[in-house]
């Protein structure tokens, strides 16, 4: 949507809803859970699973959501 590659208007709700779900992974100690391990396929993850790569995809996010206004 920042480069106009979206419709706001057809993918901003839709893009808030999934900010929102990713804020509500933020623990009350700031740690993001239900991060996934790195692995050749789809595994299990807990609230406690956390890695610097899905910090770093939060963080991307986070500066996509703030320039977004």
């Amino acid at each position: 949507m920042n480069n106009s590659h979206l419709d706001a208007d057809s993918f901003g709700p839709v893009v808030r809803k999934g900010w929102s779900a990713l804020v509500n992974a933020v623990g009350a100690d700031g740690k993001l859970g239900w991060v996934q391990p790195v692995g050749g396929a789809p595994d299990s993850v807990y609230e406690t699973d956390s890695h610097l790569y899905g910090v770093g995809a939060f963080l991307l996010a986070a500066s996509e959501m703030l320039q977004a206004g």
